[in-house]
């Protein structure tokens, strides 16, 4: 499964329940079936480009917040590996050169220390 795809289905749905809406209200808003929206949340369907646009509209957010994954919660998720850099890689991008290289040597101390 793509990880983008995953990565897109998972930043849908935890916006959907954010807003209090259910995949019924939210295919309805976007002009979507439910189901459609369903498969598109587990990672099931690839979403077309003006799909996504009806389900960010519909959502009431713009590109760049909708694409900032940094909230969503990799641990709790079937990510793959590529798809959790990303989202640590994207909480990392805010913050300053001082932070990175604290978060760097904390992490290092970390794994280190369970060999």
């Amino acid at each position: 499964m793509g990880n983008l795809r995953k990565l897109v289905g998972e930043r849908i749905r935890m916006v959907r329940k954010q807003r209090g809406f259910s995949q019924e209200k939210l295919g309805e808003l976007a002009q979507l079936k439910n189901s459609y929206i369903g498969d598109v949340e587990r990672g099931a369907r690839n979403i077309s480009l003006d799909s996504l646009d009806k389900i960010i509209a519909a959502l009431d957010m713009d590109l760049g917040t909708f694409f900032n994954f940094n909230e969503i919660d990799v641990a709790s998720n079937d990510f793959d590996k590529t798809a959790v850099l990303e989202v640590h890689k994207q909480f990392l991008e805010d913050r300053s050169v001082d932070e990175i290289k604290l978060i760097h040597k904390i992490s290092r101390d970390i794994l280190l220390t369970k060999k």
